[in-house]
């Protein structure tokens, strides 16, 4: 969660998905996680801390719709 705030706070591309550090694929290339699939880990982490608040963000997250016209 801490790379996807950062790369967004500093204007970085994000197009490609998010490289997960650490991680490679097997052809030694960081692994990336689709900016939908980060969505929704976020989505995760924060209903672990607060299910009203993860309620309210589900409802009223503009991702879903961001990333249906710009994929």
């Amino acid at each position: 969660m801490r790379s996807l705030r950062n790369r967004a706070a500093h204007h970085e591309p994000l197009l490609g998905g998010l490289p997960l550090t650490g991680q490679t694929d097997r052809r030694g290339r960081p692994r990336r996680l689709s900016l939908p699939d980060a969505h929704q880990e976020v989505l995760r982490l924060v209903e672990y801390v607060d299910k009203d608040v993860a309620a309210w963000l589900t409802q009223s997250s503009r991702v879903p719709q961001t990333l249906a016209v710009r994929p």
